[in-house]
């Protein structure tokens, strides 16, 4: 192959390889922004780094993994958790009985998500 035929194949590769290590470190971000999120919102009540919660009862975020099947975490999290993107058409958002809701943006739900998805081990 002449060498400017290999450089022009060679680009889409390199570009690709950047595209993903931007992503991996994109998802690391989110990951951390999610613990700090974490700590400041829930960290009264919740072990976000540690094993043992504030408040009795409330689960370690290390085991909450265990609290909900596999796939099922944008489930768990809207249950009350947190308040909903938008407003039902009807009623009142539903709310969990022992926890206060917490408003969080797109990008403040998916750092969330990451960090928890980064404490599941399955």
């Amino acid at each position: 192959m002449p060498r400017k035929t290999a450089k022009l194949a060679a680009a889409p590769l390199l570009a690709g390889g950047l595209l993903i290590a931007a992503s991996t470190a994109n998802a690391q971000a989110s990951a951390v922004n999610g613990q700090k999120l974490a700590q400041r919102h829930c960290g009264a009540c919740h072990a976000v780094s540690d094993l043992k919660s504030p408040l009795p009862g409330a689960p370690a975020f290390a085991k909450l993994y265990l609290r909900y099947p596999q796939g099922r975490l944008d489930q768990v999290l809207s249950e009350g958790m947190l308040s909903p993107a938008s407003p039902p058409e009807e009623g009142s958002p539903q709310t969990h009985p022992r926890m206060p809701q917490v408003k969080f943006d797109d990008d403040q739900r998916a750092d969330l998500k990451a960090y928890l998805l980064s404490l599941d081990p399955r």
